[in-house]
C-alpha cells in the first residue's frame, strides 16, 4: 500500500512542494564503525584459508595497509563468478590477495594476467598462486604496468574483467588503456577511489588525492560507461563498458 499524503494537502500545495523539491539525496549509507565492521565480517565474509595466509604474511610488512580488505576481495570474487569473464587483467598485484580472490573465482576455461612492478611482492604472490594450483592459468608479469598494457593493446589483446589497484599517478592512463581493451559489457573495477575519504575534503590537496579526484571526475563524465562508486574498503568503482 502506498503511504498517504499529509492530511489537508491541496493539489496546488503538492505542486508547490514538488517544484521546490531539494534534490540533495538523504544519506542512506550506513556509517561503518568498528562494531558494524566486525559484524559485516562475521555475517558475510567467507575467507579462504589461502587468503588468510596471504593476509597474515602481508601483515609482517610496513606497507600492509596497501592490501585490499577481505570484504573487497570477496566482492571481486562474487563479481567474477557472476560475470564469468574468460580473460582477466589485474594491474597491481602487491602480495596477491586480490589476485587470488579473483583467480580462485574464475571458471576453468578462463585465464588471467597480473602485472606488478616490484619483484619482492610478486615473489610472494607467485608462491600462493602455485599453492592454489593456478600457475597454468594465472600468468604474472614483472615490469612497468603502463608499458605492459600498451604492448597488450598493440597486440590486440581483449579482456572481459580488469582490476586496477596500482600507483595513483598513472591510474587515469591505466583506466584509458583498460577501457580500450575491454569487451562490450566488460567490467573494470578500480580500488581506492575514496582514498581514505580525503577526496571529499577540501583540506586535502596532496598529489595522490588530486589524482584520484581527477580519475573519478573523468569517469563520471565518460558517456561510454556505466559507473558505481561503492563505499566498501577504501572505495571501489565498478565500470561497465556500454555497447
Amino acid at each position: 500500500m502506498l503511504p498517504e499524503l499529509p492530511e489537508n494537502l491541496s493539489v496546488q500545495e503538492k505542486a508547490d512542494l514538488l517544484e521546490n523539491f531539494n534534490q540533495e539525496p538523504v544519506n542512506r549509507t550506513v556509517s561503518v564503525d568498528d562494531d558494524v565492521y566486525r559484524y559485516l565480517l562475521k555475517a558475510s565474509v567467507k575467507e579462504h584459508s589461502i587468503l588468510k595466509d596471504i593476509r597474515a604474511e602481508t601483515s609482517l610488512y610496513h606497507m600492509a595497509r596497501m592490501q585490499i580488505s577481505p570484504e573487497t576481495g570477496q566482492l571481486l570474487s562474487l563479481l567474477v563468478k557472476m560475470q564469468n569473464p574468460k580473460r582477466i587483467l589485474e594491474v597491481g598485484v602487491f602480495t596477491g590477495y586480490s589476485t587470488l580472490s579473483i583467480g580462485m573465482a574464475m571458471s576453468e576455461n578462463a585465464s588471467m594476467l597480473a602485472l606488478e612492478k616490484k619483484p619482492m611482492w610478486l615473489d610472494i604472490a607467485n608462491t600462493y598462486i602455485e599453492k592454489a594450483g593456478l600457475s597454468a592459468r594465472l600468468e604474472t608479469r614483472l615490469g612497468d604496468a603502463k608499458v605492459n598494457m600498451e604492448s597488450l593493446m598493440q597486440a590486440g589483446e581483449m579482456f572481459d574483467f580488469v582490476f586496477i589497484d596500482a600507483d595513483k599517478a598513472n591510474q587515469l592512463a591505466y583506466y584509458q588503456l583498460a577501457k580500450s581493451m575491454l569487451s562490450t559489457n566488460g567490467c573494470i573495477a578500480i580500488d581506492n577511489t575514496l582514498w581514505w575519504g580525503n577526496v571529499a575534503k577540501d583540506e586535502f590537496d596532496d598529489k595522490n588525492t588530486q589524482y584520484v579526484r581527477q580519475l573519478n571526475d573523468f569517469i563520471m563524465q565518460d558517456d561510454e560507461v556505466d559507473v558505481s562508486l561503492i563505499p566498501i574498503g577504501d572505495g571501489l568503482s565498478l565500470i561497465r563498458k556500454i555497447g
